[in-house]
């Protein structure tokens, strides 16, 4: 955490926002940089509805400059869901970012996913981007450490991902989709399974979870048919793999 703060010092006034989603590498970088920097929250179409109270409450629990910005991203561009999707809408993301004025954009990028192909890499360089804990060599583990002596919960916080992810490339994305998405994960969520990911290949559903929930999601009585009750016809389960 020192080399962390340390890293900040040189940004001391400066305009700086942290891209705060809520997770833990984000949320690491928007403790480390509370003194010098707004912690801003994306909210749009693509937003899993635990994210921003996740981010809201530990925002208030450390006293973070917390902001949430409202956008839409669903213009005919993103709706036609292309496989350079994840580039256009972090592209997006940060001009929206910088159009409230800020000089530095940060982010929770870190080393591990630099050795990972991740197309949202590529609009990050191209807009500066600043990545503490990539420049630091801070990889997942690390950082989880780290965390755990800050805010144990978050520490152990699953990798959450936009819901444009559960749709394929290529396959529309609409606002009746991404609500069943939210409903159906919500689903998930309310019996103990917080991890589980809903990837909507309408009208079938693929389930999948980390090994670790895949026991207690079999055993998870009244998902498949709460699932059903959404208006998918059949659910297929899998393994998430985490790596």
């Amino acid at each position: 955490m020192d080399r962390l703060k340390r890293y900040m010092e040189k940004f001391e006034g400066e305009r700086v926002a942290v891209a705060y989603s809520g997770g833990v590498d984000s949320s690491l970088v928007a403790y480390a940089a509370k003194e010098i920097a707004d912690a801003v929250t994306i909210k749009s179409d693509f937003t899993p509805n635990c994210v921003i109270e996740d981010a809201k409450e530990f925002a208030e629990k450390f006293g973070l400059r917390h902001k949430i910005l409202n956008i839409s991203i669903l213009d005919d561009e993103m709706k036609a869901n292309p496989p350079n999707r994840c580039y256009l809408c972090k592209k997006r993301i940060i001009e929206e970012i910088k159009n409230l004025g800020y000089d530095i954009v940060m982010d929770g990028t870190n080393s591990d996913d630099l050795d990972k192909d991740r197309p949202g890499l590529k609009a990050k360089q191209e807009e500066g981007v600043i990545s503490p804990l990539a420049d630091l060599g801070l990889g997942k583990r690390e950082i989880r450490r780290i965390m755990a002596d800050i805010d144990e919960n978050v520490a152990r916080k699953p990798s959450e991902s936009c819901l444009a992810t559960r749709i394929p490339f290529n396959s529309e994305i609409t606002p009746e989709r991404l609500k069943r998405i939210k409903k159906a994960e919500g689903l998930a969520k309310s019996m103990g399974l917080g991890s589980i990911r809903v990837r909507d290949h309408f009208p079938v559903a693929k389930i999948e979870a980390p090994r670790d929930e895949f026991d207690k999601m079999l055993g998870a009585e009244g998902l498949l048919s709460g699932l059903k009750q959404l208006g998918y016809k059949s659910v297929t389960i899998g393994v998430r793999d985490e790596s």
